[in-house]
């Protein structure tokens, strides 16, 4: 086995010595559960050294050089490193122009408008909501959604009205049919692509489509869906092109790629060298070796939740720092109230400061590629690019993701990798703080958004919970058994897998004076309670403390541990076992059902 080095100073250690001491360590456990794999196959193992770079691809070459894994730019513009973008969801709370201008002045340096929110979109509703905005210095990138090629259209008006046919205009069209169809559940349309091109194929600084993975990690894709998804939309887009007269040559520098940047932050990085290795694969089978791909990167919505929103703070930061040090062109960083009904002054700031910090404070540019050359990247990299390319591959001898779109393929399987995050979500193999962990019933969720956002999300089934319990704010007695030092540890997990539902943790006195418990537990006014304790004490005890607190009236009675004979507990929690389920059914017996 090879030797690990410890650093300068220190003596190395053999693989074998490493074993010998996570063995140790495990007690008892298999080495086998330190390895982890993703929904989508990908394994990462708990070490990564020299030997594991050997099978890894060396040929990633530098900075600025194809295939462009290290970054598409030698040296990063030390002043403006990436652009720091702000989201303006038209329609939506806290996006009008005030709002945008504050960005500006506060160091956005430039805007995605997104169309999310409406079906179509005049250039004067345009006009007046970038009133006072330099188009020719602030770039703006168009998410068109619904309003396809008729809210581009809108803005090629704005932008001509303003500043006529100025060459030097940069501006990113992002003509996405694939998206569109995604979040409208149509067949995929170019429709008007005609005349997008005849509007913006002679401004070479226009972007005209995008290829985006983001649309598809929104509706539930894993990384390995998202990479192979976003170059069968790169390999369409150029057909759709070249049909139209525009050759691929010409055609593919103006195809920025869009990708997630989530709260997995080596997963991220790794994503997005993979995309530019995909990217520079493609590119050089139409003889485009030389072209280095646009990355954009958004924060992922669907990391985000309604419950305690300053967490999603903290998922920004990290999203962000990745996408950085991954080196994305532009980053969009979603305010922490994204998912809510409106943004603010406040959350807004905060946004576009984590970018702010990022470049003027901690340097990140100031490092090419600074995750290269670990191992673990390095190898993530690779098994992400192998993978993301079969798929693809089999994707184009399908016909092409617009078939697989339009047959419905594409959808079966996000929703199976929907209902694969589902699965971790529900037994916290997938944690989420804030809301599945440590939740803070202290703080209310956000309101609900008033326009339908679509997408999946992590959180949204336990905010339904929480939405059904904060009017009632319904409470459960922890009926203790023994010691505080023997009941403590069940005591606070079962309190924080009620928590998850809304429901508040009332702690009881412990002991095993039966009577005692029983009427603590009548005097709490909880009508939900659950039985804590240690296995010692459960085999003792807990048949006839679940008896006598039934007997007392309560509606759902449970016990924090592992299933056991009792004919009198309805349900159990433990860690590893079912969390929104249990919850719900405790829930359900208060009388608080979502609505079918």
């Amino acid at each position: 086995m090879s030797e690990i080095s410890m650093g300068s100073g220190l003596p190395p250690h053999s693989e074998a010595d490493w074993l010998a001491a996570v063995e140790t360590a495990l007690r008892g456990k298999p080495f086998d559960s330190l390895t982890t794999q993703g929904v989508d196959g990908i394994i990462r193992q708990p070490l990564y050294t020299d030997a594991t770079h050997q099978t890894t691809d060396a040929s990633a070459g530098l900075p600025g050089f194809a295939p462009f894994t290290r970054g598409a730019h030698a040296v990063a513009d030390k002043y403006l490193p990436w652009q720091i973008a702000q989201r303006v969801v038209i329609g939506r709370g806290g996006a009008d122009n005030q709002h945008i201008m504050t960005d500006l002045a506060g160091g956005v340096s430039a805007l995605l408008l997104d169309f999310s929110g409406k079906k179509s979109v005049t250039t004067d509703e345009l006009d007046v909501l970038l009133d006072g905005v330099m188009l020719d210095i602030a770039p703006v990138v168009l998410a068109p959604a619904a309003c396809g090629v008729g809210g581009i259209l809108a803005f090629i008006d704005l932008l001509a009205r303003r500043h006529g046919d100025d060459n030097a205009l940069r501006a990113y069209l992002n003509f996405d049919p694939f998206g569109r169809a995604l979040s409208t559940d149509q067949p995929v349309s170019t429709d008007g692509l005609e005349a997008l091109l005849a509007r913006a194929a002679h401004q070479p600084g226009f972007s005209l489509m995008t290829a985006s993975g983001a649309a598809f990690h929104n509706e539930g894709a894993a990384p390995i869906d998202e990479l192979a998804y976003m170059l069968g939309a790169l390999t369409e887009n150029l057909r759709a092109l070249e049909s139209h007269g525009l050759a691929p040559e010409d055609a593919l520098p103006r195809i920025p790629l869009t990708l997630s940047a989530d709260t997995d932050f080596f997963m991220t990085i790794a994503k997005i060298r993979s995309a530019r290795q995909l990217f520079h694969m493609v590119a050089k089978n139409i003889g485009c070796a030389h072209v280095a791909p646009i990355v954009h990167c958004e924060t992922s919505q669907r990391a985000y939740s309604r419950l305690d929103p300053w967490v999603n703070i903290l998922r920004a930061t990290v999203s962000s720092l990745a996408a950085a040090i991954a080196g994305a062109e532009l980053i969009c960083v979603a305010p922490c109230s994204a998912t809510s009904d409106s943004d603010n002054t406040l959350t807004r700031r905060i946004a576009r400061n984590t970018q702010i910090i990022l470049q003027e404070e901690s340097h990140i540019a100031h490092v090419g590629d600074a995750a290269g050359g670990s191992w673990y990247v390095e190898a993530l990299t690779q098994q992400l690019t192998e993978q993301a390319w079969a798929m693809f591959q089999s994707i184009e001898a399908a016909g092409g993701l617009k078939g697989q779109i339009n047959d419905a393929s594409v959808r079966a399987q996000l929703d199976a990798r929907c209902r694969d995050y589902e699965s971790q979500v529900e037994t916290r193999a997938l944690q989420l703080v804030g809301v599945s962990e440590f939740p803070n019933l202290d703080e209310a969720p956000l309101p609900a958004p008033g326009m339908v956002q679509s997408g999946y999300r992590h959180a949204e089934q336990f905010e339904a919970l929480r939405d059904l319990a904060e009017p009632v704010k319904p409470k459960v007695y922890l009926a203790c058994l023994g010691a505080a030092a023997a009941f403590t540890p069940r005591a606070n997990f079962a309190a924080n897998t009620y928590a998850t539902g809304g429901v508040h943790g009332l702690t009881g006195a412990g002991g095993f004076d039966i009577a005692a418990i029983v009427q603590e537990f009548a005097a709490s006014n909880a009508k939900l309670a659950v039985i804590c304790g240690t296995d010692e004490d459960y085999d003792t005890h807990a048949s006839e403390l679940a008896e006598a607190l039934r007997a007392a009236g309560c509606a759902h009675l449970a016990l924090a541990g592992r299933p056991r004979d009792i004919a009198a507990i309805d349900d159990y929690c433990y860690a590893g076992g079912p969390t929104l389920s249990f919850v719900r059914q405790a829930l359900a017996k208060l009388g608080l059902e979502a609505d079918a």
